[in-house]
């Protein structure tokens, strides 16, 4: 029964994306993934047009080992590529802080 117990304390699917993500391009951008229940929030926190830095809150599940969110325009898909260990998004890629 211990055995048992601890076999389920493994790490869970999607775990490697938990974090917190710094744009290499521009370090006012980051992401904050964090387990939500079953999915994940993405907390996205980047200037706005008016230069004012905005959060906004993306849910995600993961399919296939990529985080899918949902945008207006369909979704965003989010990696980490193996290479480099930084993670991959909308045409940006971020470093683990």
């Amino acid at each position: 029964m211990v055995l048992m117990l601890l076999a389920g304390c493994g790490g869970q699917a999607g775990e490697e994306y938990v974090g917190k993500w710094i744009s290499t391009k521009n370090e006012k951008r980051s992401l904050t993934i964090e387990r939500n229940g079953e999915s994940f929030l993405i907390r996205e926190t980047a200037p706005s047009m008016t230069g004012k830095i905005r959060t906004k809150n993306l849910p995600a599940t993961l399919h296939d080992g990529l985080l899918q969110a949902p945008t207006g325009f369909g979704y965003v898909s989010v990696a980490i590529d193996k290479a480099t260990g930084n993670l991959t998004a909308s045409g940006d890629e971020y470093r683990r802080e």
